[in-house]
């Protein structure tokens, strides 16, 4: 007699299945038939295994089920955005007012540029695998629409300008200076051949930025033609932030009698490093070797700074330095090019060129020695010689931004379509390079900046992930080191 299968078993089997009970269960196994050439007939094939039939329902085999946990983990970056989105809520809500339906994505493609220097063809993976997708939602990524995108931010470079602006009242002190973007598209009618000091031919825009000193960031850029290096594009810049308080830091190559005409003219504060065989520049106390005469001195970096100052009007001063430390430095440096040249010599004839060094090098270091170690400024800023000084040395600063423009997000090389797409681009960089100087201004702070760099702490908190498990989220173990990282930063994140 056959046995009667209960209803909520007989409910599981479908074509292809065949229930078995055992003992007092009832199994699904999925079954086929094939030809059995010996039988000469079809017989019955056990394939597979489907689960254990009860009065809930089929319950899989314990492998599908496992299976289909994993189908509901998720791992996403988590430690490096989130960080960088804690840090940066300012920058947040300055785009929300300024861009407030593009917002999300200027914020979002400036940080995966700087955590990943990321192209646009990238930012959607970057985003889909980072747990800011889960933070700020919604996000467009897709190539399609950055494109346009780009070209519609950069036309609007009043908006730009309005973003910008609420971070230049902030600063008390800030320098100017510009370096070049090569540009490899056609379309971009700024990019024309210019001077670069890599005496690369390529066409070229210029980048102007200005660098707050108290902030410790960018705050403002503007986009020039390549062949424009002069301090009337400064200037022009100056007018357009709205602000007073500017500082322009010259090097020996801006410096002209024309510069300092209308930098004085605009009522802009300057810095001018002057070449040492300049005429505004005395070195007859120097030479005199009475350290008597000198104004005094300062410690800068743990070492001494002699001065003495003379007015050339009523709102300039030559303000000459000389540290010791330097000229044993230079002189040094000095002695070993001779030695390396004349033994060059020795060997083969020196060319023209190396020639000409050589006598150059023994006039500095025998003739013009007491120039050594000197740097004279010629400055109308009305401030002490060692806060001029220091203003002086913070030029490193703005170069610092400018190695990172090009070093750190590969941004001096662009393929932007046209000027537009361009400009939209560089903003987006300029957003990237604010969040760069967030992360240097914690470590500043915290005394760890000669341990940890801005990078640094990027890669390491990269390595913290987050972990969806069905739909709840949870922190993955984070390795040894960037816990460490963690309790340095004093972040939130929890590390048990």
């Amino acid at each position: 007699m056959k046995e009667e299968i209960p209803a909520w078993v007989s409910k599981q089997k479908r074509k292809g299945t065949q229930v078995t009970r055992i003992g007092k269960n009832y199994y699904l196994y999925k079954i086929s038939s094939q030809w059995d050439p010996q039988k000469k007939r079809a017989v019955k094939v056990t394939e597979e295994y489907l689960g254990k039939i009860t009065e809930e329902g089929l319950i899989p085999p314990k492998h599908e089920r496992v299976k289909e946990t994993y189908r509901h983990i998720a791992v996403r970056e988590y430690g490096a955005s989130y960080f960088l989105q804690s840090i940066s809520q300012d920058v947040q809500d300055e785009l929300r007012r300024v861009f407030p339906y593009e917002w999300k994505e200027l914020f979002s493609l400036a940080l995966f540029r700087l955590m990943e220097k990321s192209p646009l063809k990238h930012i959607g993976f970057y985003y889909a695998n980072s747990y800011l997708s889960e933070i700020i939602n919604g996000v467009r990524t897709s190539q399609k629409f950055l494109g346009p995108f780009l070209q519609r931010i950069g036309i609007r470079r009043e908006l730009m300008k309005d973003f910008m602006r609420s971070f230049m009242i902030k600063a008390d002190y800030a320098l100017i200076d510009l370096t070049h973007v090569f540009s490899y598209s056609e379309n971009v009618i700024n990019a024309m051949l210019g001077h670069n000091k890599d005496s690369i031919y390529i066409p070229q825009v210029n980048l102007l930025l200005i660098y707050s000193l108290d902030m410790l960031q960018p705050v403002y850029f503007r986009l020039l033609p390549g062949s424009v290096r002069d301090v009337s594009s400064l200037i022009k810049t100056v007018n357009e932030t709205l602000v007073e308080k500017i500082v322009f830091i010259g090097d020996k190559g801006f410096y002209s009698d024309d510069n300092i005409k209308e930098l004085r003219d605009n009522e802009i504060d300057y810095v001018f490093a002057l070449k040492r065989n300049s005429s505004f520049i005395s070195y007859d106390i120097i030479i005199g070797g009475k350290r008597d005469k000198f104004d005094g001195y300062f410690l800068y970096q743990s070492r001494h700074v002699w001065y003495y100052t003379s007015r050339l009007n009523e709102s300039e001063q030559i303000i000459t330095y000389l540290d010791s430390a330097l000229k044993a430095r230079e002189e040094n440096d000095l002695a070993l090019r001779i030695q390396h040249l004349e033994e060059k010599n020795k060997e083969d004839e020196l060319n023209e060129t190396q020639q000409k060094q050589l006598i150059d090098y023994k006039t500095r270091l025998y003739d013009t020695s007491y120039r050594n170690g000197t740097l004279t400024v010629r400055t109308n800023l009305g401030k002490n010689p060692q806060e001029v000084y220091q203003i002086m040395k913070s030029r490193v600063n703005i170069e610092q931004v400018f190695d990172t423009f090009k070093n750190t997000l590969d941004a001096d090389r662009t393929y932007t379509r046209d000027d537009y797409q361009m400009e939209g681009w560089m903003f987006i960089n300029f957003i990237a390079m604010q969040l760069y100087y967030k992360i240097y201004a914690i470590l500043m702070r915290r005394e760890i900046l000669n341990n940890h760099s801005p990078m640094d702490v990027i890669i390491h908190l990269k390595r913290i992930h987050m972990l969806k498990m069905k739909d709840s989220w949870q922190i993955a173990e984070i390795p040894k080191k960037s816990i460490t990282l963690i309790k340095k930063l004093g972040l939130d994140i929890p590390i048990t």
